[in-house]
């Protein structure tokens, strides 16, 4: 007698879950708490709009499906219900409790005001991959006493770069705090080797410029606040440019009034 094993799920359907799972889906999904385990859950109607996209046509299975409406779409969602890629949950009503802690629904359908937790993880091809790799990594990280000389030299002579690599940036991390602290005790507000360099910029402009005086917090937001309303001003005169144009348009299209000719008079 066999065991019951995992639900068989058809292969138009995989490639369905498959393109909910990817980031090209746009489908948001959030992080909850089910059965004691963390899992994945998302809104029917987000699943439903991800399926009205455009990406989605251009899929193989979007080909093959044709075009679809929302009616369409719930209907092709809810009919992946009973092969258990998701199941439908719901938030407790307990103000109490957590919004996150979900509660299987005994009813099991579709719709899309409703929230619904993965129970489908996709293809395992790449996990496998990188457990695989890691292994190696382990088995050669363990079988180093019997790799050849030169390539035990290379990874010795590697590491010892590195190290020093990094020695010299502790260091130099060091002397501009050291020339931060007396010049801002002889010549305020001090200065900076190197100001980018924890900043959240690339490599290379993280060493650019070579220079700079220390700044504060406030100057920076307030720098920032006066470029938002000069973009606002700008904003303001480029529509202000384009209304006069346009009065002065029909200003000149318009025909000669009673007015206009009192006036000359």
């Amino acid at each position: 007698m066999e065991a019951n094993g995992p639900p068989e799920r058809p292969k138009n359907l995989c490639q369905v879950a498959d393109y909910l799972l990817s980031p090209q889906s746009g489908l948001k999904k959030r992080d909850g708490v089910f059965n004691e385990s963390r899992v994945t859950y998302f809104r029917g109607k987000g699943a439903v709009n991800a399926l009205l996209k455009s990406e989605f046509r251009q899929t193989a299975v979007g080909k093959e499906l044709g075009e679809l409406t929302r009616e369409s779409a719930a209907q092709l969602l809810g009919s992946m219900i009973p092969h258990q890629f998701f199941l439908k949950v719901e938030r407790p009503s307990d103000p109490d409790m957590p919004r996150n802690m979900l509660q299987l629904v005994q009813y099991q359908s579709f719709s899309e005001d409703s929230v619904f937790v993965w129970r489908y993880e996709g293809s395992q091809l790449r996990t496998h991959l990188m457990a695989g790799g890691l292994l190696l990594i382990v088995l050669a990280g363990v079988m180093f006493p019997l790799w050849p000389v030169p390539l035990r030299l290379g990874v010795w002579y590697l590491s010892i770069g590195v190290l020093i690599l990094l020695g010299l940036f502790f260091a130099m991390a060091i002397v501009r705090l050291i020339l931060f602290m007396i010049t801002w005790a002889v010549l305020k507000p001090g200065i900076w080797i190197f100001p980018n360099l924890f900043e959240d910029v690339g490599f290379v402009d993280s060493f650019i410029p070579l220079w700079g005086w220390h700044e504060s917090e406030e100057p920076r937001q307030a720098k920032g606040e006066n470029q938002q309303i000069t973009g606002e001003e700008a904003q303001e005169v480029v529509q202000t440019q384009v209304i006069s144009e346009e009065t002065a348009e029909k200003i000149t299209k318009r025909r000669p009034m009673v007015e206009d000719a009192v006036d000359e008079e």
